[in-house]
């Protein structure tokens, strides 16, 4: 007749399987590449994993910020010479309600999504300061970081860097015109 095993071989005996485990969700989720999901100034939520297959520039700031305002149009101008190609998001790190933010987005003329943090940090962005950009890659995994400000010419010219390291298909990642 077959006997119940103690309770702390069961107990030893699960602990190299929750482990197993453990790693393997782990793992799964790097496998995947980053993801957020934020609300933007409408409440409806934006995530990172619906533009995979583009390259995602990650941009955080603040209305405090100042170099953070003067890269604004930038970005925006960025986004519109890359559009369909290449998506900006801009992450507002601040807790501040959407009307609050709303005034510097329309001052401003940005027409990429703008989502909202609340003040508090997002898994997988380490922040050392504002402005902080990140290149996430067509797969989703962080290919390039970038503390301090950013202009049109830059992004144009690390994106073409970024994707002749990778081998990947260029996305002309032109400069903008100046108007």
């Amino acid at each position: 007749m077959p006997t119940a095993a103690p309770l702390s071989m069961l107990r030893s005996g699960f602990r190299p399987l929750l482990l197993a485990l453990l790693l393997a969700l782990i793992h799964s989720a790097s496998a995947n590449g980053l993801n957020f999901t934020l609300p933007d100034l409408n409440g409806r939520p934006v995530r990172l994993a619906d533009f995979r297959g583009q390259w995602v520039i990650v941009n955080f700031w603040a209305t405090w910020c100042t170099p953070c305002l003067l890269e604004m149009p930038e970005l925006e101008s960025f986004h519109q010479a890359q559009r369909g190609r290449v998506v900006v998001i801009g992450v507002n790190f601040e807790d501040l309600a959407p009307n609050e933010i709303r005034p510097f987005v329309e001052r401003l003329n940005i027409t990429f999504p703008i989502v909202l943090s609340d003040g508090k940090r997002v898994p997988d962005f380490q922040l050392k300061g504002l402005p902080t950009t990140f290149l996430v890659s067509p797969a989703g995994n962080l290919a390039d970081t970038h503390l301090g400000t950013v202009n049109a010419t830059l992004l144009a010219k690390r994106l073409a860097e970024l994707e002749r390291a990778s081998g990947s298909p260029p996305t002309n990642a032109l400069t903008p015109a100046r108007p």
